[in-house]
């Protein structure tokens, strides 16, 4: 038996789908509403031959509004084509059950986004069957059914009853009098909604009364549905690399410690260049010290200014670098990976722990994900800006939990690397004397964001949210930081970590590009078995009179609580487009750092079927606690509104992809980048920038949503706030 999905580009619809899933072990068929054209004679026979195979539909939530044609599609059409067969409608698919039946619709004063509400049940004979009298549920509602008393042809099953003065009942559920079609205005697929199986079960059962009597067509090749395809079918293994390494521990140093910020500081005073991915503070472990070759290492980079294209070339080399054309970054990546697998034997219990054995090391700009119109984007910089700058790394060093460093190279034959590299870290190990910089930071010019224009900006951020054409919107600006460009970058990112240690902090310069990260927030991490994502949505600066307790109680408020829940619910939804299995381990649990309290959710997935961690990093870009929900339209709002403005590599990702294929990827939040032809370039200055924002719901304020923007901002521009 089947059922059709009717997909409004929503971000929680393969929630949905998996709850269908699980709750019938039907097949399920997704299509987008717009993905027939009704004035084509050939598509509509098509959708009439789809209507008529499955056994029942099921309409998805999605942004906009039941009386925009383009925000529904082919919905209405399916409303009056299947009159006889069995169709759910979910928040919008409810609405617009509800208009094309005579009922009316309107604005809620205040909506309802990503909050937990009890609705009463009135009718428990056909979907709430075998229910309680009420049920948690969650609601992302921005437009209601008006009629307290729905019409002739409309029959209520369920109501939220406000209880503040002045406010009415609420119609959440209902179905057709005649024909056996039901719809819900809450979420059953949310992570915090109750019997959304049991919701299903009932209707399926309903269902199976009446299966279609025609056979399903062959779709699997349907130009119409919603598919995907792995980037990756296999790793093949390679002979080109042998691991070999070696091993100093607490008592290989005269004082007994070991910092890594000090190797770094030895290893760039014999020259050598390094990429940094530091743990300075839990959740993180291991940290990585990659050691890129002049002339040896490939660096490949892409620029959606020229989104066609990618360049490989070597590390700091003057030859021309080689052009490769390419329908898509990502495929190219994977197919530059597939061939370099390697998953070496260890023999040092500790060093077989660390995740990464070289590999791609860099950062994926945000222009990179999905959904951004990058061709009316400004011009940030003289020549094509970086969106992805990847070094393949065979040299690095590996900095255990435990502190034991492991000097590690890949490449054959390669003893006198190992030596040389023991050598310099042994030859020295008192601390590097600290550069005189308060003066050098006190002359740094700082540019902030307008707070007038940042104000007028979030109001047209709630209008959008008001209509329901987002539940959640990140709105984000860039600071500009000129540094004097007698302070070296290496210098600033020392003060930096120093300032605000965190788990994904990073040093990587390239000649173009250069990101100082101090970023809290693990994107995504992934094995060849599975992976996990850890969005952060809440935050609040750490002071005296702010300890554990309180800040808990702070943080597990509606507007926190709601802003988290969709990040959650999204990329649920974002997992389960490809995987099969997903798990939330962790549901806005309160983190301490250096600076802030956090709110923060982990959600895993495994890989059980075709696909691999690089097709999640794709489909998952840009990263949805950056953007808001649902993805699509908000993104789309978000360009509008942030004034066609790139957001570079700030809300963009950094990180590795082992040739184990093993990964880890930070969001970029809380740092400092650069690029060497920013147009804001001044003489006498390095020009950095800082991005800084914040998700905006309903619940927002004007005046908080800055002040958090001025916290977070703070965590970066403290080292030259406090030199003033």
């Amino acid at each position: 038996m089947s059922i059709l999905l009717v997909d409004s580009y929503d971000s929680f619809t393969y929630n949905l789908r998996d709850l269908l899933l699980q709750s019938t072990n039907a097949h399920v068929i997704t299509v987008h509403n717009d993905s027939y054209d009704l004035s084509s004679e050939s598509d509509k026979t098509e959708l009439d031959i789809l209507l008529r195979s499955v056994d029942a539909i099921v309409i998805g939530p999605g942004p906009g509004s039941p009386s925009v044609a383009s925000d529904i599609g082919i919905i209405p059409y399916v409303f009056e084509k299947c009159q006889s067969k069995p169709i759910l409608g979910i928040c919008l698919g409810f609405q617009i059950l509800c208009l094309v039946n005579g009922c009316n619709v309107d604005y809620l004063k205040d909506p309802i986004h990503g909050q937990v509400h009890k609705i009463d049940i009135v009718d428990a004979s056909s979907i709430f069957q075998n229910f309680p009298s009420s049920v948690d549920s969650v609601r992302y509602q921005s437009i209601y059914v008006s009629d307290i008393t729905p019409s002739d042809s409309i029959k209520a099953l369920a109501y939220y009853t406000d209880h503040k003065p002045g406010s009415s009942k609420v119609l959440m559920a209902a179905q057709h009098t005649k024909y056996p079609h039901f719809g819900v205005q809450y979420h059953p697929e949310s992570i915090c909604s109750t019997f959304g199986k049991e919701l299903i079960q009932n209707f399926w059962k309903l269902v199976e009364a009446t299966p279609s009597n025609d056979i399903l067509p062959v779709l699997s090749h349907d130009k119409h549905l919603v598919t995907s395809s792995p980037l990756i079918s296999e790793f093949k293994s390679t002979n080109d690399y042998n691991i070999s390494y070696k091993t100093l521990t607490l008592d290989a140093f005269s004082n007994g410690q070991i910092d890594v910020l000090d190797l770094c500081d030895l290893l760039i005073a014999q020259k050598n260049d390094i990429m940094l991915l530091n743990s300075a503070s839990s959740p993180g472990e291991w940290s990585i010290i990659a050691l890129p070759s002049i002339g040896e290492s490939e660096v490949i980079t892409h620029s959606t200014e020229n989104a066609d294209v990618v360049k490989l070339s070597k590390w700091k080399s003057d030859s021309l670098p080689s052009t490769i054309h390419t329908n898509d970054m990502f495929e190219y990546l994977a197919d530059y990976m597939k061939n370099k697998f390697y998953n070496p034997k260890m023999e040092n219990i500790e060093l077989k722990s660390c995740p990464f054995v070289g590999g791609l090391v860099g950062y994926v700009s945000y222009e990179e994900g999905s959904f951004i119109d990058t061709k009316k984007l400004s011009k940030r910089t003289k020549s094509d800006i970086d969106d992805t700058k990847l070094c393949f790394i065979d040299r690095f060093i590996a900095i255990s939990p435990k502190k034991s460093i492991f000097i590690v190279s890949i490449k054959k034959k390669d003893d006198e690397f190992l030596s040389n590299i023991e050598r310099i870290l042994l030859s020295n190990t008192r601390k590097s004397d600290a550069v005189p910089l308060t003066e050098l930071f006190a002359k740094t010019r700082i540019r902030t964001p307008d707070k007038s224009k940042y104000f007028d900006t979030f109001h047209k951020c709630q209008t959008f949210l008001h209509s329901g054409d987002s539940y959640e919107l990140c709105l984000t600006y860039n600071t500009i930081v000129q540094i004097p460009d007698s302070i070296k970058p290496w210098e600033v990112y020392k003060s930096l970590v120093k300032k605000n240690p965190s788990p994904y902090s990073a040093f990587i310069n390239f000649e173009s590009s250069m990101l100082l990260s101090t970023s809290p927030e693990r994107f995504i991490s992934w094995t060849p078995k599975s992976c996990q994502m850890r969005p952060i949505k809440g935050t609040l600066k750490k002071h005296p009179k702010l300890n554990y307790e309180k800040a808990c109680q702070l943080l597990r408020i509606p507007k926190e609580i709601g802003e988290n829940l969709m990040i959650v619910d999204l990329i649920r939804d974002n997992l389960l487009y490809l995987l099969e299995k997903i798990n939330v381990t962790k549901l806005m649990s309160v983190e301490e750092y250096e600076t802030i309290f956090q709110l923060v959710s982990v959600i895993e997935g495994e890989f059980t079927n075709q696909f691999k961690g690089i097709d999640v990093l794709r489909n998952s870009l840009p990263p949805g606690s950056m953007t808001g929900a649902p993805k699509k339209r908000s993104v789309e709002i978000l360009q509008q509104l942030e004034e066609q403005q790139r957001r570079g590599l700030y809300s963009g990702i950094c990180g590795y992809w082992s040739v184990n294929d093993n990964a880890d990827w930070s969001v970029i939040i809380r740092s400092l980048f650069r690029y060497f032809d920013d147009l804001e370039c001044c003489e006498g200055f390095d020009t950095y920038r800082c991005g800084a924002g914040g998700a905006l719901t309903v619940l927002s304020t004007d005046e908080g949503e800055w002040d958090e923007m001025l916290v977070k901002l703070h965590s970066v521009l403290q080292l030259f706030e406090e030199t003033r």
